[in-house]
């Protein structure tokens, strides 16, 4: 899985390399696993600063009775969040497990819950 794609920060766009290995992986119980086992991603700003990550971790999908989802980053990920009502759209890199929930049609219900670390990448780039 090797490309470059652009994602939208509060104040500018950040662009994205990313190359490795990745993986769908669909389970039983409306379940799928999306995994990066050789996953590595660059993220840059506009002035040029850039950060780099192994995002080796899996994400967990598990379709809720209602069509929502329960979504569970376990490892290193890089989180694309869109913009909503309530928040700008952003980059985060989450370490250890951390959740979220979407309503059916795929908007956000709940954002980041857990035990585990989140980045906000999109700070770490802006100019």
């Amino acid at each position: 899985m090797d490309g470059e794609f652009s994602w939208p920060c509060p104040d500018f766009v950040a662009d994205l390399d990313v190359t490795g290995k990745a993986g769908t992986i669909v389970l039983p119980g409306d379940r799928l696993t999306f995994t990066g086992p050789d996953l590595r991603v660059t993220v840059s700003g506009p002035t040029g600063k850039s950060v780099s990550y192994v995002i080796t971790g899996a994400t967990h999908v598990q379709i809720l009775a209602d069509g929502g989802q329960l979504v569970t980053a376990t490892g290193r990920n890089v989180v694309l969040v869109p913009e909503t009502e309530d928040h700008s759209a952003g980059l985060f890199l989450t370490v250890g497990t951390v959740s979220w929930t979407l309503n059916p049609d795929g908007s956000e219900n709940t954002l980041f819950s857990g035990e585990g670390k989140v980045t906000d990448v999109c700070a770490l780039v802006a100019p």
